[in-house]
């Protein structure tokens, strides 16, 4: 489903506080309809210049005394100034949220038409009768100097929207606040083009620190702010290729930030990205070339280069690009037709000669299939998984089944070629960017595409962007059918002297996944609380094994209790924080994620500065470094009655909850039977609810409780 770009201001501007609504309309910001976002509220849609106009009629038959209406800059300037001044003279209370991004967004980022500047907006809306209007802004130094806003007027930082909408919701009358933040994607292009200044601060996850929680995606609702699968289960990586350097991520309350200055210089790289060139190989002469990803990924661009290649070739060539919210992360199809197919632009039903599946997602959607044929088609595919807005803003959101949507797509055609073409562009060229030139490269040399090598290359050139990079990612793809053993050690991982986890388990009956799980573990526990905590940990995962391993051969109970029990111990408190912060490996962790990487700072929010009224993180740099590897080596302290931090609520209850749960799986383990088995391993899987920091955490030890009172253990 279609979603915000990265960084985008709609992204926060449509959030509403707890227990107000929302009225929705057109635009970019209308997507929060299309989400289970219960922070928008939005209740229906109007049509472009309505916004605001339904609450007339509604207004007298409810007991909700005010709603806010969501309303684009564009759409403001075109009708929806109309709709205002209609609530002005019916005199109903309502908060407009002007959503000033300074483009019509939605169609390719044109200036809107008859556009005010804020000031005179302000003055514009205070003549027309407007009680109260606030600005809102991710940059309220720019406004210092300015002096034309109408009279009473106030800028307020982004971070105070929700005070800001408490108050103006209170407040009789027509108010609005002008949300001004620019356009991410606009700001992208500006900067890709040398045109707008480009921010040197990027934001790094630390995995090791994250828990995993979603916080960060809650807050942010950004795509690039991802879910990813670890050893130690869900972590959140910063997607550094469509991060538009929005920030709102830093917001997530959770110590695992790391803000990095870029130096601009080029890193070496582990390898050129420079593929052998191949013979050209036989191809068709005509063609049914089926394109599905995702929007803002570049499909439309592939169909044109095809297209274009075709033409230089002199081959008759129609096309069809099905965007609709096309750069907004939802499902984009493209059709072309190389060759005189007749005078439809769009391909038949079951009528594909090869499908490029940039996104298997889309690809699987059985509208998208019915263009396949199983007897004809042949499907490139890549298998990367990008996560949707759902799985970005909730963490409980699974995610898609890889392995059934591709059964779905062999089903539906003859051949089908597959690869992890992010993964892949990531490892040869640093970038997502170039991925889908990856999967042309793979069709042509399967001999699916009707058109020669030489006019695909000179249609990157002409296209004109990162043609070097493109035309690298058509030829390794060509070199993926090719040869696949040279492609795989070309994108394969870089090999690394990997520190083996200390062996604690000895002559432990433990044997394969539990064996291997343990292992791991008791390793990370031994750093954490020192090696006689994690034989302890061990001897309980035993006795769970000795009491699985009378029912018969089964694991999942004993794996859930490897993974639980030492998941509630290995509590990141600020002893273990500071010495995660301070492992030497992590500068090296920063760089395979910023390769020009300066300096590094952190971003913290700890409870003792809470309880001092610091309400916001501060950044540390190098210069503390000292007091957190000695904060570090005082975890000694941990739980004793000298603990400086052990009194804190969610420190005891981490305490706990660890203890009980460790109680809990023993009994468990004692009583394990045929019949409780199943309820033995959910319970001791619960464990893994309680994740993050602080309130979250306390949030999710509620749910963890919850979940056990659900199973009767």
């Amino acid at each position: 489903t279609a979603y915000f770009c990265s960084g985008c201001p709609h992204n926060r501007s449509t959030v509403v506080p707890e227990g107000s609504l929302a009225g929705g309309g057109i635009g970019c910001h209308a997507m929060v309809t299309m989400h289970d976002r219960e922070v928008s509220q939005v209740l229906g849609l109007t049509q472009m210049g309505g916004e605001g106009s339904q609450w007339i009629g509604q207004a007298p038959f409810t007991d909700v005394p005010h709603i806010f209406q969501n309303l684009g800059d564009g759409t403001y300037f075109h009708s929806g100034q109309l709709a205002v001044q209609a609530c002005m003279a019916a005199g109903v209370n309502i908060t407009y949220k002007i959503l000033y991004n300074s483009a019509v967004a939605m169609t390719g980022a044109q200036d809107a038409e008859g556009a005010l500047a804020v000031p005179a907006l302000t003055r514009k809306l205070a003549a027309e009768g407007v009680v109260k209007t606030v600005v809102v802004t991710d940059e309220p130094k720019k406004y210092k100097k300015v002096k034309d806003l109408a009279e009473g007027v106030t800028v307020r930082h982004r971070d105070q929207l929700d005070d800001v909408q408490r108050e103006l919701r209170e407040v009789p009358g027509v108010t609005v606040i002008v949300y001004d933040q620019q356009c991410a994607n606009e700001a992208r292009r500006l900067r890709k083009r040398g045109k707008q200044e480009v921010r040197t601060t990027r934001v790094v996850i630390d995995e090791a620190v994250c828990e995993g929680c979603g916080d960060c995606g809650a807050k942010s609702n950004c795509l690039s702010v991802q879910p990813v699968d670890t050893e130690l289960g869900r972590k959140t990586r910063i997607d550094q290729t469509s991060c538009n350097t929005d920030y709102s991520c830093l917001l997530g309350d959770c110590p695992s930030f790391l803000t990095v200055e870029v130096t601009g210089e080029k890193p070496k790289r582990r390898k050129a990205a420079t593929p052998a060139v191949l013979p050209d190989v036989a191809t068709p002469s005509t063609a049914e070339v089926f394109l599905a990803g995702i929007g803002g990924t570049g499909i439309v661009t592939v169909n044109q280069v095809l297209a274009t290649a075709s033409l230089r070739s002199g081959v008759h060539t129609t096309g069809l690009d099905q965007v609709g919210l096309s750069q907004k992360a939802g499902p984009v199809t493209s059709h072309l037709r190389v060759g005189d197919r007749g005078p439809a632009n769009r391909i038949p039903k079951a009528g594909a000669d090869v499908v490029l599946g940039f996104d298997l997602l889309v690809l699987a959607d059985q509208k998208n299939l019915a263009v396949c044929s199983p007897a004809t088609t042949v499907a490139v595919v890549s298998t990367s998984t990008t996560p949707t807005g759902t799985q970005v803003s909730d963490a409980s959101a699974p995610a898609a089944d890889t392995a059934e949507l591709l059964a779905k797509v062999e089903r539906s055609v003859a051949q089908v070629f597959t690869m992890d073409a992010l993964a892949a562009s990531e490892a040869l060229f640093g970038s997502t960017a170039p991925a889908n030139l990856l999967l042309v490269g793979a069709a042509y040399q399967l001999g699916a595409l009707p058109l020669p090598a030489s006019a695909v290359e000179e249609a990157l050139g002409l296209n004109g962007v990162a043609v070097a990079a493109n035309t690298a990612a058509f030829r390794w793809g060509r070199i993926a059918v090719a040869d696949p053993a040279a492609f795989a050690a070309a994108v394969g991982p870089e090999p690394v002297a990997k520190k083996e986890p200390r062996d604690l388990l000895g002559g432990s009956p433990l044997a394969g996944e539990t064996r291997r799980l343990t292992q791991v573990r008791a390793a990370l526990l031994a750093d954490h609380s020192g090696e006689r905590t994690a034989r302890e940990y061990v001897a309980v995962v035993e006795r769970a094994w000795a009491a699985e391993r009378a029912l018969g051969d089964a694991t999942a109970y004993s794996e859930a209790v490897a993974r639980g029990v030492a998941h509630l111990q290995a509590y990141k408190d600020e002893y273990e924080v500071a010495r995660l912060l301070t492992r030497p490996e992590l500068m090296d962790e920063v760089r395979a994620q910023v390769p020009d990487a300066g300096k590094v700072q952190l971003n913290l929010h700890p409870p003792v500065l809470r309880a001092m009224g610091v309400d916001k993180k501060l950044r540390v740099g190098s210069k503390y470094r000292p007091a957190f590897v000695a904060l570090a080596k005082a975890k000694g302290l941990r739980g004793t009655p000298l603990d400086p931090f052990g009194r804190a609520e969610v420190r005891r209850v981490e305490r706990e909850i660890a203890s009980s749960h460790t109680a809990l799986v023993e009994r468990l383990s004692g009583t394990l039977t045929a019949q409780s088995y199943a309820t033995a391993v959910a319970a001791a899987g619960a464990a893994e609810i309680v994740r993050g920091y602080e309130d979250i955490k306390l949030g999710n030890v509620v749910k963890y409780r919850e979940a056990l009172a659900a199973l009767g253990v």
